[in-house]
């Protein structure tokens, strides 16, 4: 009580405009204060304005007591307090006015504590709203709190219903609506590539608009409770954008709302205030939603920019490739600093499968505008740039740990963290994350087919199979399943079920460029691990012709290199690779092809391997100075050539270390049996049995290319273990290779009747 008759004191002594501009000053402190509380415990955003009204109205109460005690304190109130006179002073502020009943009302008394009630009422009023919001009373009470969704559920959204004069403008709305409400962190939004793989489950057209009717039925049949629907409209030189949350069974609107646009440049604020409404009513942290950047800073500015993009999205979603690159390059001009259109730039241009320069350069530039994107877009951007073009796995790990804390249900943070785990070994991990990619999506194939993947890798068959049966069960008849089954029928060493599914699989996508390219290489790797190198030749002639009517740049030029190198490795024809590799580029000159697309790391390899290493050093040397160094770092295959340019040097130990970094760089089994060659010819037969039988030995679900060099690797390890006097093992391994070649062409036979003959010599009963 002290305390507050000290202030009243104080109060008295000053006059009406000392105190009014303390009262001002104490409002804004007031108004910041209520600013800052809201931002960081996530109130609502009328708590500011609520204070500001409580001040408004305190004002007048204010000056009115300071004129009516300005009138009772007179100047004996604004003396200066002295030892003398203070506890008179004192005493007389006790002292109740002796004029009029409104000195009894207007006291600073009354007014100090009419003030600290008001903003104590204010503070009721808060805890209650949130109090009922969180959970989930009354008209405040969020969707999550009632019960009507669950965290992490997933929610459709449906194309936005255009009623103005432009045809896109409905589309690129949907666009930026979607981007702000994946913001989330309580629910997720059901994406393209789900949305589209539905629709094409349930024989709809790829990419058909996604009308409401539509959606809602995408909704109930994968089991999802919600539909976000929405209209533009315009009046006049205005618009008017509209959204409801609708439940899918039921039909009922859980929400609606509308935000209206001046004129153009304003619609994108006002789908970021219609987003932000919606994701205040499911249930999300307000404080959540105001972290999050303007919906303009994470997308785009330009309205024509985004709707490029939108409609890149749709002609991409429908196959159109081309188009869609074309459409983001549209975009990106139009916005130079439109960062989620450079990274589905780079997305698309790896599913052309060429034009790596210009995929490295989207990448590039969507890294250096990553501060445009949202968290989840930011996130993702990093760990692509990390992953695909630096080279720096630990980087990319980071990046896409922190995705997964933020969406632990994000399809890429997940499927792109496994494979990085994968190539790190760590098997374990990355079949943990897939396998939580199949929970939380079902339906798609991703899951299932690099969870088969790890398992193989872990020795794990039996559930590898399971995998496999699982992901028939959900996505009957999909294409990648046979894929998968003949990898896996190879991996066990089934290779007559490996080729009959390859066999079924081009039959069944016949009218697939690509998939004749797959199946028809898949098939000369086949063909020349059984020896039949003839019929090898004309499925890769095959494969290269449809690779060329795809457009992928050097195809006439990569079969002239593996009719070579058939020749120089199993027939054991250096001279004839160097003959044909000669002829080859002079045929198709590289400078036709971008830096990018021209192999040469796979001629250095070539001309390294028959003997030329100056050649070699060539292909090497032009692809160091031609090709970003940045590039160059996320390159593994520069290791083997450079390890196969020490081997034909002679420089055996220098060779063992490139292909050991080769090897510890991409899979299991890749440049093991270069390893293998390596030990052998430095005199280390030891080590050269040891990984030999590692590379025949080890599992790995995609060893199709790798296992062209079993059947050496199978007559070497005879050859090694006939030699330290273990016959049973050296009649295994000749055994192998006699099985694998019983139907090679007629020029290797001379080598399979070697192999029978030292099986009889080595037989105990000989």
């Amino acid at each position: 009580m002290s305390r507050l008759k000290r202030l009243i004191h104080e109060i008295h002594r000053r006059s009406l405009w000392q105190v009014l501009s303390v009262y001002l000053i104490s409002s804004w402190v007031t108004l910041q204060v209520a600013d800052t509380v809201t931002a960081a415990l996530g109130l609502p955003d009328w708590v500011p304005k609520f204070a500001l009204v409580l001040l408004i109205v305190l004002l007048p109460v204010v000056l009115a007591t300071a004129f009516v005690q300005e009138g009772v304190g007179g100047r004996e109130a604004r003396q200066v307090p002295t030892p003398a006179n203070e506890t008179a002073d004192l005493e007389a502020a006790k002292r109740p006015p002796e004029r009029g009943v409104h000195h009894h009302i207007f006291t600073w008394r009354n007014a100090i504590v009419g003030a600290v009630l008001a903003f104590a009422l204010l503070g009721v009023a808060v805890s209650g709203y949130m109090a009922m919001r969180l959970m989930g009373i009354g008209p405040v009470g969020t969707l999550v709190a009632k019960g009507v969704l669950n965290p992490r559920d997933r929610i459709v959204l449906a194309d936005f219903e255009n009623r103005t004069s432009d045809s896109l403008l409905a589309m690129a709305v949907t666009a930026a609506f979607r981007t702000d409400l994946s913001q989330s962190s309580v629910v997720s939004m059901a994406d393209e590539e789900y949305v589209a793989r539905v629709l094409v489950r349930m024989q709809t057209e790829a990419g058909a608009p996604l009308d409401y009717d539509l959606a809602r039925e995408v909704a109930i049949r994968e089991g999802l409770r919600a539909v976000v629907a929405g209209e533009v409209s315009s009046v006049g030189t205005a618009y008017v954008l509209s959204a409801r949350l609708v439940a899918a069974e039921t039909s009922e609107v859980l929400w609606a709302d509308r935000q209206s646009a001046d004129d153009p440049t304003a619609i994108i604020p006002a789908i970021d205030r219609l987003s932000k409404r919606l994701r205040e009513r499911i249930g999300e942290s307000l404080k959540t939603i105001r972290d999050n950047e303007p919906l303009e800073t994470v997308t785009t500015s330009s309205l024509e920019a985004l709707q490029k993009y939108s409609q890149s999205l749709r002609v991409l979603e429908g196959g159109e490739v081309e188009t869609g690159i074309t459409l983001l390059e549209e975009a990106v001009a139009l916005d130079t600093t439109f960062a989620m259109a450079y990274r589905k730039l780079g997305i698309a241009l790896g599913r052309r499968g060429r034009d790596m320069a210009r995929r490295v350069e989207a990448y590039t530039k969507a890294f250096e505008y990553r501060d445009r994107l949202t968290d989840r877009e930011r996130y993702t951007t990093i760990g692509s740039y990390y992953q695909l073009v630096a080279d720096d796995r630990e980087r990319a790990i980071a990046a896409y740990r922190a995705l997964l804390d933020l969406h632990p249900d994000d399809q890429t943070g997940l499927n792109n963290l496994a494979l990085l785990y994968a190539a790190q070994r760590d098997y374990e991990h990355a079949v943990e994350l897939t396998q939580r990619e199949i929970e939380f999506y079902p339906f798609h194939y991703l899951g299932y087919s690099n969870t088969a993947y790890y398992q193989v890798a872990l020795g794990r068959w039996e559930a590898a199979e399971s995998t496999l049966a699982a992901w028939a069960a959900a996505l009957p008849g999909h294409p990648r399943l046979e894929w998968r089954r003949a990898e896996l029928a190879h991996a066990r060493g089934d290779y007559e079920a490996a080729e009959a599914h390859l066999l079924a699989l081009r039959e069944a996508r016949k009218e697939s460029l690509r998939f004749r390219a797959v199946t028809s290489r898949a098939l000369a790797w086949l063909a020349t691990l059984h020896g039949r190198l003839a019929q090898a030749e004309r499925h890769e002639f095959d494969a290269s012709a449809a690779d060329e009517q795809r457009g992928i740049p050097g195809a006439a030029f990569r079969f002239e290199m593996v009719r070579a190198f058939f020749d120089s490795y199993h027939r054991n024809r250096p001279a004839e690779l160097v003959r044909r590799a000669d002829a080859a580029l002079e045929r198709y000159p590289l400078d036709e092809l971008e830096p990018l697309d021209r192999p040469y790391l796979g001629l250095a390899l070539g001309y390294a391997y028959s003997g030329r290493p100056d050649r070699a050093k060539e292909f090497l040397s032009a692809w160091e100075s031609e090709i970003d160094s940045l590039i160059r770092r996320g390159v593994d295959f520069r290791h083997g050539a450079r390890a196969a340019i020490a081997l034909a040097e002679g420089r055996f130990e220098e060779a063992i270390d490139g292909f050991r970094a080769w090897n510890a760089r991409t899979s299991p089994v890749n440049g093991l049996h270069d390893l293998a060659d390596a030990y052998d010819r430095a005199g280390q037969s030891d080590s050269a049995l040891a990984v030999y039988e590692r590379f025949v030995i080890t599992p790995w679900m995609a060893r199709m290319d790798d296992d062209v060099f079993l059947p050496r690797a199978y007559e070497r390890l005879g050859e090694l273990y006939e030699q330290r006097g273990d016959t049973a093992k050296a009649i295994y391994y000749y055994g192998k290779l006699v099985e694998l070649w019983k139907d090679a062409d007629p020029e290797l036979q001379p080598r399979v009747e070697a192999a029978r003959r030292a099986i009889e010599a080595l037989s105990p009963d000989t």
